[in-house]
């Protein structure tokens, strides 16, 4: 039942920018862990218990942890030392110079009371703005700040008056909460239950996040971690488990998510495990995602429609912007419904009131390499641009393997060509892809495509095309091994494309 399409391809894919991309984010990661080893704060210890702290779990500490906090920093920085013991608080405020470290069986417990919780907003307008003027622990245009131990923050989430059961609801805050900061450093610590969000880092400098561990499924909008219009950001060897995003990037407002490295991560969501987007504004350049695990969640509850998760891999520009340079590579997935789901849409949400019309935004040089996908389906994977004024350019697969596990078609499903307008002008998710033409990829709007060594497994038969291209140019495929019902019927499909070289 397999047909295996060879191809001599006259047609080479630009990889020119891979080897220096690959160059440079190595030595941004290097660079930044040495800023940071430099910038650390001394080690002086200031214990919150010294000020009043106590680890009750009813007391409210508050004033006692920020006066640690103000006195480490003003005598030029340090570790506020959070002893073991479970302290309850409402907002914290972070200063420059200064680490915040949970100690192995100590507890930061966000407050359930709403009005322990400081209403501010940073000077960096963003579309977040709409939605959150709270948070656990705050930092605005600091440096040199950590958040560090063996300990938990428990944000608390499961309050009753924090269940609103309203998406983006700015009476909720999030958890960690960084504004325009520079030199920061998050490591070791359990973070669990958010009220919101959990982690959002915006328009920050030099962040590096490691050895976290994120269990998220407290709320709505419980996502993992969020990195927002950030510069030069490691992230490595964290496993992040939320209801919604895990690991995602954004770009709220004008500020570019630029040089960024996640790696050795783990990733489980309801809903997309690695994410850019949606929100797209100042655009994506130099990301690298690599040797990374995704997985369905351990919460074994339909959420948002999903028992398992939505996507491994979301690429979107929907609301302007350029996302340019970027390579995933080495990832394995087992059970999310959509392997690779990378769309350029023309939502164009201002990300501020007043904002001028936003054009539409662009895709190019985007390479997904050495990925495998088991337990997958029925939601189709899925690369395509607007309209054939705004392709997206320059898009190379290579050695992909995904063997679908659910092959179940809806015939009332959306029929993406038929409502390409209403979808592309609307909020993009992959679960409304389950298109009548393919099971495993639907191409379109792309100029140079280049396909090689991809292999579709089926657990059960299925009527559909493996693939269809359509609307596309300048493309080639070496190697598209996939399951048919018919061995007549051709493993890709096109339409309406210039330049394509294949050997059936």
């Amino acid at each position: 039942m397999s047909l295996t399409l060879q191809l001599q391809a006259q047609s080479i894919p630009n990889e020119e920018w891979i080897k220096p991309l690959e160059k440079n984010i190595e030595s941004m990661a290097l660079e930044l862990e040495q800023v940071l080893n430099t910038s650390q704060p001394p080690k002086s210890i200031f214990n919150i218990t010294k000020y009043g702290a106590v680890g009750d779990g009813k007391t409210l500490n508050t004033l006692a942890i920020q006066e640690a906090i103000d006195a480490c920093s003003q005598s030029g920085g340090g570790r506020v030392l959070v002893p073991e013991g479970e302290y309850l608080s409402g907002t914290i405020v972070m200063k420059d110079n200064v680490d915040l470290h949970i100690s192995r069986n100590a507890v930061l417990l966000g407050s359930p009371n709403p009005v322990d919780y400081l209403v501010f907003k940073g000077d960096f307008r963003n579309n977040t703005d709409r939605q959150v003027d709270k948070s656990l622990i705050l930092a605005h245009k600091r440096s040199n700040i950590q958040l560090t131990g063996q300990g938990i923050i428990d944000f608390n989430g499961y309050t009753e008056i924090f269940q609103t059961g309203i998406g983006n609801d700015i009476r909720r805050p999030f958890g960690i909460r960084f504004i325009s900061c520079k030199n920061i450093l998050i490591e070791g610590l359990y973070l669990t239950n958010s009220i919101q969000w959990l982690q959002h880092y915006i328009d920050c400098d030099n962040l590096r996040i490691h050895n976290i561990k994120v269990y998220n499924h407290a709320n709505k909008n419980n996502d993992g971690m969020d990195i927002d219009g950030c510069r030069n950001v490691l992230v490595s060897d964290c496993e992040v488990d939320s209801d919604d995003d895990a690991i995602c990037l954004k770009s709220n407002g004008l500020s570019a998510c630029e040089n960024v490295l996640i790696k050795n991560c783990i990733a489980k969501s309801h809903c997309n495990a690695l994410k850019m987007g949606t929100e797209s504004t100042g655009g994506f350049k130099n990301v690298i995602i690599r040797d990374c695990q995704v997985f369905s969640p351990e919460r074994n509850e339909i959420v948002n429609g999903s028992l398992r998760g939505r996507s491994t891999l979301t690429l979107i520009i929907t609301d302007g912007g350029t996302m340019e340079n970027i390579l995933v590579k080495n990832i394995d997935s087992d059970g999310p419904h959509t392997p690779i789901y990378v769309t350029l849409g023309n939502r164009m949400r201002r990300y501020t009131k007043g904002f001028p019309d936003i054009p539409v935004g662009t895709i190019r040089n985007l390479k997904i390499a050495d990925f495998t996908a088991l337990g997958a389906g029925p939601e189709t994977s899925s690369i395509t641009g607007l309209n054939d004024e705004h392709q997206l350019e320059n898009v190379i697969l290579e050695n992909i393997n995904i063997e679908l596990l659910y092959t179940n078609f809806n015939q009332e499903a959306v029929n993406v060509e038929k409502e390409w307008g209403k979808l592309k002008k609307g909020y993009p998710t992959c679960h409304v892809w389950n298109n009548p033409f393919s099971y495993g990829f639907y191409f379109r709007y792309t100029k140079g495509l280049h396909l090689q060594n991809i292999r579709f497994e089926l657990a059960t038969e299925n009527t559909r095309y493996p693939a269809r291209i359509v609307d596309c140019e300048n493309v080639s495929v070496m190697n598209f091994k996939a399951d048919v019902i018919d061995k007549s019927m051709p493993v890709i499909q096109v339409m309406r494309i210039k330049d394509y070289t294949a050997k059936y």
